[in-house]
């Protein structure tokens, strides 16, 4: 474990986790990782940024590409965030790092969030986005989704009604610590509470009863570990073996195999969830490594 691990981890603990603890405040969330996001790097050489408007008449919310010189591949992304926070600027590091070094473009789409908007209005945007993208002529055997945390469950999500709508699968899809259970069932939920450094176990229900509004925890599309998995694209998945959500990963990969579907689990002690977006860690940028090789091993089926 790298230093730098060491001490994300560390300041993780004492300010994030120390947030989680309690009733969660909504528009304070999202004004401090918005700070945050104000100290990322700029965009790097070689990637071009280009911001798309919302477009209502077609359906299609706010999105933005980041693009390499010669792009041979689509990722197609959905930021974590428990559904209520984070956005197109936290997530641009890793949207760009994806791009420059996967030699890819990628889309990274601001899907509506709770509790403004809940659930299936995230599902909804990116079945649009998707469908957008196949009518523009986007060859889906050379596209992949992915996502981190609620993200990573937005891309199952999208994936099962892209399925369930006739749509054509992508090539794949990585996911990043997702949160694949709204109901919080897993061990780990209990097991890795101390272990966690960003979460305390009580803020997942409070973002989980924002978004389903009233809903079953256990409804597929908003809890995708309780769908039907059955032809689904390749996952890649990975997650810290010392994260709440553990479980989360772990049952998700197990229930893909049982089902058919192609499925590879990656675990790393002792990380944060979600590490594979914090680009400055040496762990992430292996990680990330990983998920270009698996781009571009689905990509060339």
């Amino acid at each position: 474990m790298s230093l730098q691990a060491t001490l994300t981890g560390w300041l993780l603990r004492l300010t994030f986790k120390r947030e989680t603890r309690g009733k969660i405040n909504v528009q304070r969330a999202r004004s401090r990782v918005q700070k945050l996001a104000q100290r990322n790097p700029p965009v790097p050489k070689g990637v071009t940024h280009l911001p798309v408007t919302a477009q209502p008449a077609q359906g299609l919310c706010a999105a933005e590409w980041l693009k390499a010189d010669q792009p041979q591949t689509t990722l197609v992304y959905f930021h974590g965030g428990g559904y209520f926070f984070c956005g197109l600027d936290t997530h641009r590091p890793v949207c760009a790092y994806l791009a420059k070094h996967g030699q890819a473009q990628v889309l990274s789409v601001d899907y509506r969030m709770a509790p403004e908007h809940v659930f299936p209005a995230a599902v909804d945007d990116a079945v649009a986005w998707w469908e957008a993208l196949l009518n523009q002529g986007t060859d889906p055997s050379k596209v992949v989704f992915g996502g981190d945390s609620a993200g990573g469950g937005l891309t199952l999500a999208t994936l099962i009604a892209a399925r369930d709508k006739g749509l054509p699968m992508p090539a794949g899809a990585f996911l990043f610590s997702p949160w694949t259970d709204l109901s919080c069932s897993g061990d780990t939920m209990k097991t890795m509470a101390r272990a966690d450094v960003m979460f305390d176990p009580q803020a997942l229900p409070q973002a989980a009863a924002f978004y389903l509004a009233g809903r079953p925890a256990n409804t597929p599309l908003a809890s995708p570990l309780f769908a039907d998995l059955k032809g689904l694209p390749p996952l890649m998945i990975h997650a810290s073996e010392h994260e709440v959500l553990l479980d989360d990963s772990r049952r998700l990969h197990a229930q893909a195999q049982q089902q058919g579907v192609l499925s590879e689990l990656h675990l790393k002690p002792r990380m944060p969830h979600v590490w594979p977006t914090m680009v400055l860690l040496p762990e992430a940028r292996e990680s990330l490594k990983h998920t270009v090789a698996f781009i571009q091993r689905v990509t060339r089926r």
